[in-house]
């Protein structure tokens, strides 16, 4: 009988960030998951994915199937042992699960383009992505403080070359009463702030800076000047956009049980250069005081 060169490195890969251990494979060709107490919480079985169908042109497929059933995370899914796909070898869905029963579904991908999606009862809606094609990081985070729901929008766009366009970067928060829906687009009593620079390439000193504020779907006041700057200078002034930045990567870390900091996971060091994110990535402040601070002050985004 051939003997199967088996090849788990997307399964040991989750297996480690969970800080779990994986034992075997036995005579069955399944290897046991293993938490932190030796308790067992799955198992990755080497199985037929698919039968064979003839009539459509499909041969019978092999694969591995991960299932994972611990205190804090499952996951269920099968990989075929042809798959190479990037999809494939980065992306996981998990579901946290969280004391109220309740669950936080996180789908995460490592490979060329990082995304991160969570979808949480507590949280709302998160949404982090780096395309490596358009050279831009997107961030959405729902947060809530004391007597707020707040929602922000954070886009950034700052790389070099003859072919990289234009730099950009904005910043938008919308904020309500936390008893007001914030995703609900009819309801009344919403605040939207946003602040917009777009330093063009041919122009290595100059930034079209717009500023706008809407009372529920009003525009409320509008602004746009030409400024001395760059985009650098301007997140950096303008700090709110590095507060969001740390907020999401404190509460990233508080949901998703791996044992590494999340974001590290998914932005090395080179990436920081290639798309010079040095101002999101020094030391970050972990507290939520700053948004606190600008909507009881009620002040411009601007500093």
């Amino acid at each position: 009988m051939e003997t199967i060169q088996h090849n788990l490195d997307k399964e040991e890969k989750l297996i480690e960030l969970l800080a779990y251990n994986l034992v075997g494979p036995n005579g069955s060709n399944r290897w046991f998951i293993l938490d932190e107490n030796e308790n067992q919480v799955g198992y990755i079985q080497y199985k037929k994915i698919h039968n064979a169908n003839l009539k459509k042109g499909y041969s019978k497929s092999f694969g591995y199937h991960t299932f994972i059933d611990s205190s804090t995370v499952s996951c269920d899914f099968s990989r075929e042992i042809n798959d190479n796909t990037i999809d494939s070898i980065n992306a996981y869905v998990l579901n946290i699960k969280r004391d109220n029963q309740e669950f936080e579904r996180v789908e995460i991908d490592l490979g060329a383009s990082k995304s991160l999606f969570i979808m949480s009862e507590k949280y709302g809606r998160i949404s982090f992505s780096i395309n490596d094609n358009e050279k831009r990081l997107y961030l959405f985070l729902n947060t809530k403080t004391d007597n707020f729901n707040v929602e922000e929008v954070l886009f950034y766009k700052n790389t070099d070359g003859e072919w990289s366009g234009n730099k950009e970067y904005s910043y938008q928060i919308k904020y309500c009463n936390k008893d007001i829906n914030i995703s609900d687009y009819m309801a009344k009593g919403k605040v939207i702030r946003e602040i917009r620079g777009t330093q063009f390439s041919s122009n290595e000193n100059k930034l079209r800076l717009s500023e706008r504020t809407w009372n529920d779907d009003n525009l409320s006041s509008s602004s746009e000047s030409i400024v001395e700057g760059t985009i650098d200078e301007m997140v950096i002034k303008h700090q709110m956009g590095i507060d969001c930045f740390n907020r999401f990567r404190f509460l990233i870390n508080e949901i998703i049980p791996f044992n590494v900091d999340v974001l590290s996971l998914m932005v090395d060091e080179d990436m920081v250069k290639q798309f010079n994110l040095s101002v999101f990535f020094s030391d970050y402040d972990m507290s939520e005081t700053k948004v606190q601070r600008e909507l009881k002050g009620s002040k411009r985004i601007s500093k």
